[in-house]
């Protein structure tokens, strides 16, 4: 969605009130969980944490089924660093994983115009036909090159030397290795060097958050975003045969190439059904897939597939809907089923062709990601809301799973608190779940504060969308704790095709108008707490709210809409401002539309009524801003008019960081400060750390700050702007 490309577009806010100290006034006695108990997960445990992958994680299996391949992702506090390395674990054989090779440097996921994201990519690794050796990509000194590791861990070395970085690779034979490159790096450097000597013509290249020209990436966008003339260019697929030179490739290898990605289309099959998935077995003799039988109304962004195999369709009510995989095995036909409350649970089914029965084989509550089938199993990563990833074998008779790697087997240890998953709707009739993690120390019969964590909670409960606000380590301190996943129109997202931009805006157009999508997230909320207010679990004056992206902007549409919230946090809101920052016009067009506005006139009168910018005087929430250094620009104007009209409102900024933090150190103290703060504004709690003093004579000169505010504007009924308590120390 555009709002998605463009780091969310704005969305409105929300007004909350705010209790005077007495509100505030609980004992010290309420807080749950020593600060030094050893069986409590603390966020420092939870930012040390291995990863298998950077984003969702991938998994390799070895030709001959019995070994997998994978990248770890290890963050490291004392370098403020994330060391990736390769490891190859058993998946038939007893005996442990073992590490084959340096990962280097993460390779960050590049936005629709080329700017870093901040999330690691995902690499996966390619096993030779032999199953000798993985290869892969491997980021080292602004440079990604093929590089290659002995299955048995003997030996790793670097294949490629190119010019310009490695995009993607598969083997060709066991002894070559097609590679894919983009541009030359040097002459992108040399060009982009005898340029800012003349000084960078501000063009359409700057775009976004860019303070210098930006070269997008080579090849079709999928998105169609607009892009510069001269920055186009294609890629160029090469030969790197083992131990010897490198050369391009010819045309019929680059058709050879191309076959690779192509499972083959069963031939009976016209070309005018919609298939999104097709699988053969072993032998090549029998074809499964999942089609899209309504391609019309549903062309295929989040529509309804059906699963189908060797012509003959599977009518049963688990073989339709939410469907991400198929595969065969031992002549049944098994796939991967997202149900349940917006799709939120993986269940895995089995059909024997012909058959008027399935057979279900899985269904947890938890994520299932890169999953790859092998005789009777299916292996893949897996994650819980009480656990984090482990690599796992599904038996598909019994549906047993069974551990193959854990990266981290000292959570074990660590005391959680109890976990209920909790399933509504919003106002408008879409679904909505989320978890409710209890204190670690709950008494029944006493309602306690609550924070909640945006906006989606899918798999461990890891802080929500970019793992910022710790959900265990809150806990532990006390608080319940909600994790919210955000209501989704499922319906509308069904009629929207992938990769067509112009059907992405409307969609986008759909969701600002009327405010309808944080309409959505907000009246879900309202209704999650008058039922847990109503059941005495949480104390209605003691709420606290947090977001990042569109978790942002349903924190600052709350903030003037809502008088529930007597704390907030956020990072990653768009700015209207930020739309006269952009110089490419295409984009901007973007934004305009996805407002449904013909000029910029228009989209500033369009956010009068939706941007925070506009209604500070409607605030009094307490709010923290932790921000990164690319997108200060976007909050600056936000918080500067917080700060004149008087609000409540602290700011921080992380050098080095991009729309999701990522730096081990910076993560660490975004949590922890978190915690201080609903800590102090939702229970009065201070730590006694002598390091935070200055951080609590600031926060107790908001407080006395807030209370002049929400007097002074009780007052008037009014806009009261920063007079009698803007000159408060």
């Amino acid at each position: 969605m555009v709002g998605a490309l463009m780091k969310g577009a704005l969305v409105a806010v929300v007004l909350t009130t705010l209790c005077d100290q007495s509100c505030y006034a609980s004992s010290v006695n309420e807080v749950g969980g020593s600060l030094h108990d050893p069986t409590a997960l603390s966020v420092r445990d939870l930012v040390s944490m291995s990863d298998v992958g950077g984003g969702v994680g991938t998994l390799s299996l070895s030709p001959d089924g019995r070994r997998v391949a994978f990248q770890l992702a290890q963050p490291d506090l004392a370098s403020n660093s994330i060391r990736l390395s390769w490891w190859i674990a058993p998946v038939v054989d007893s005996g442990s994983a073992i590490r084959v090779g340096d990962g280097g440097a993460p390779i960050l996921n590049l936005g629709p115009h080329g700017y870093p994201v901040g999330t690691v990519a995902d690499v996966t690794a390619q096993w030779s036909p032999d199953g000798r050796w993985i290869a892969y990509l491997r980021g080292d000194r602004e440079t990604t090159q093929v590089w290659l590791s002995g299955a048995d861990g003997a030996v790793q070395e670097q294949v490629t030397s190119n010019a310009a970085e490695v995009t993607e690779l598969k083997w060709k034979d066991a002894d070559s290795i097609y590679f894919e490159v983009g541009r030359s790096s040097a002459l992108q450097e040399s060009a982009d060097s005898a340029e800012s000597d003349r000084g960078y013509l501000l063009d359409d290249r700057f775009i976004l958050d860019s303070l210098r020209p930006l070269w997008q990436p080579c090849g079709p966008d999928p998105w169609g975003m607009p892009r510069p003339s001269d920055q186009r260019c294609e890629p160029q697929l090469w030969i790197a045969q083992l131990h010897k030179a490198q050369r391009k490739a010819s045309p019929a290898e680059l058709s050879a190439w191309r076959a690779l990605s192509d499972p083959g289309r069963p031939s009976a099959v016209a070309a005018s059904r919609s298939i999104k998935s097709i699988s053969w077995n072993a032998s090549h003799t029998h074809v499964a897939w999942l089609e899209n039988e309504d391609p019309v109304d549903a062309p295929g962004f989040a529509a309804p597939l059906t699963v189908f195999a060797d012509a003959k369709r599977c009518g049963r009510p688990e073989c339709h809907g939410q469907l991400r995989q198929v595969w065969w095995s031992e002549g049944k036909v098994y796939w991967l089923r997202q149900e349940g409350p917006s799709f939120s649970v993986p269940a895995i089914y089995e059909w024997r062709p012909g058959s008027r029965s399935v057979r279900r084989v899985y269904r947890q509550d938890s994520v299932l990601e890169s999953c790859v089938p092998f005789d009777a199993k299916v292996i893949c990563i897996r994650e819980t809301p009480a656990a984090p990833r482990k690599i796992v074998s599904i038996e598909l008779h019994a549906g047993r799973v069974s551990v193959i790697y854990d990266p981290n087997p000292q959570f074990a240890r660590y005391k959680l608190g109890r976990i209920e998953k909790l399933q509504w709707t919003d106002a408008f009739g879409h679904d909505a779940f989320g978890h409710l993690v209890y204190p670690n120390d709950y008494h029944s019969g006493h309602a306690y504060p609550l924070v909640i964590v945006q906006y989606r909670s899918r798999g461990f409960l890891n802080g929500g969308t970019g793992r910022e606000y710790p959900i265990f380590p809150l806990a532990a301190r006390g608080f319940m704790v909600l994790s919210f996943d955000e209501p989704v129109d499922w319906e509308s997202l069904a009629k929207l095709p992938d990769g067509d931009l112009q059907k992405v805006v409307a969609y986008e157009a759909r969701m600002r108008t009327d405010s309808y999508e944080s309409r959505m997230a907000l009246s879900a909320l309202d209704n999650i707490l008058d039922r847990l207010i109503s059941e005495g679990l949480v104390d209605a004056g003691r709420i606290g709210i947090t977001g990042l992206s569109e978790g942002a902007n349903t924190v600052a549409y709350a903030l003037f809409h809502s008088h529930r919230y007597a704390a907030a946090a956020f990072s990653g809101l768009w700015s209207p401002t930020h739309y006269f920052e952009i110089a490419n016009e295409g984009t901007r067009a973007l934004v305009r539309a996805s407002m449904s506005a013909g000029n910029s006139d228009e989209l500033m009168r369009r956010y009068k009524s939706e941007a925070l910018m506009f209604n500070a005087d409607k605030v009094a929430t307490p709010l923290l801003i932790q921000v990164s250094d690319a997108e200060l620009l976007e909050v600056v104007p936000t918080f500067v008019t917080l700060k004149e009209a008087a609000d409540p409102v602290e700011a921080y900024v992380f050098p080095h960081e991009y729309h999701i933090k990522r730096l081990p150190r910076h993560k660490l103290a975004v949590a922890e400060r978190a915690i201080d703060w609903f800590g102090f504004w939702l229970m009065g709690v201070e730590d006694p750390d002598p390091a935070k003093s200055a951080q609590y004579m600031r926060w107790r000169s908001l407080r006395a700050q807030a209370q002049c505010v929400a007097r002074e504007r009780g007052a008037a009924h009014g806009d009261v702007r920063a007079t009698a308590c803007g000159a408060l120390p």
